[in-house]
């Protein structure tokens, strides 16, 4: 495909929705004749998309082709946020009518470092289609094309495996041994001998999550296995794990597993 036009004629926008005003039809199985991308800026959730279950999570893109049945079911702790993106007249060079890529590929494309170059572009076609100022439909065309064009590019570039530098190896694996400790940011920047900014943009990147956020995850995967395998209390639990508050642990926990530990214990 290279060196040849990619759109064959030029996309038009249908409609532009916040992700949270469609869940009035929350479960609901739906298809149309444009093609819809969900860009997911938040919260978590599943894809209902022709008899497969899809989770998607922040970063996320969900493509769905015309007449392609679906839902969303967003998460009831962790609703989804971000927009619907409808669009008509999508011809790409050499797929069908309205597709974007294969039939065969998987529905939801994680964005990784292309994340905030897309989010800005639906951001800002949002902000155009509803102030309707001069000049508008101009540029939600191009800033449409840039959208689809991006997609194209990520779902058609080779999956090359994440090199992992120093730094993230080395704060990796300071949380995995010191989980329990009070840890902050600051102090995990200071142990590699960069500021908290770039510790935090490096981690996420190559980690795919926060540094924080990794931290969360390493006690919580913590607390469920004490949970399954000892006695101890869930207070006893959440001290063992960092979390001297157990409300703010029962709080954390259910937010993560979509259950209290109680339960969690139970199942």
């Amino acid at each position: 495909m290279s060196g040849q036009a990619l759109l064959l004629k030029t996309p038009q926008l249908v409609t532009i929705t916040p992700l949270e005003e469609l869940f009035g039809l929350s479960g609901d199985i739906r298809s149309g004749s444009e093609t819809e991308l969900l860009l997911i800026q938040g919260g978590r959730g599943e894809v209902h998309c022709e008899h497969q279950i899809f989770t998607v999570k922040e970063g996320d893109l969900v493509i769905l082709h015309p007449q392609v049945a679906h839902a969303e079911i967003p998460s009831s702790d962790a609703p989804l946020k971000g927009f619907r993106l409808a669009i008509g007249q999508l011809q790409v060079n050499r797929l069908p009518p309205g597709c974007l890529i294969a039939a065969a590929d998987p529905p939801i494309l994680p964005l990784k470092k292309n994340y905030e170059t897309i989010n800005r572009f639906f951001t800002e076609i949002y902000s155009e289609h509803r102030s309707r100022k001069l000049g508008s439909e101009d540029l939600i065309t191009y800033l449409l094309q840039s959208i689809l064009i991006h997609v194209i590019r990520i779902s058609t570039e080779p999956n090359q495996p994440v090199q992992i530098s120093a730094i993230s190896e080395k704060v990796r694996e300071f949380i995995k041994s010191n989980y329990s400790e009070d840890l902050s940011l600051n102090e995990l920047a200071a142990l590699v001998y960069v500021n908290p900014y770039h510790l935090s943009h490096i981690f996420k990147e190559e980690i795919g999550m926060s540094p924080i956020q990794y931290l969360i995850k390493c006690r919580i995967d913590e607390a469920k296995r004490l949970l399954e395998h000892t006695d101890l209390s869930v207070k006893e639990v959440a001290q063992r794990v960092g979390y001297p508050n157990a409300n703010y642990f029962n709080i954390l926990f259910k937010k993560m597993t979509g259950e209290s530990p109680g339960k969690f214990r139970r199942a």
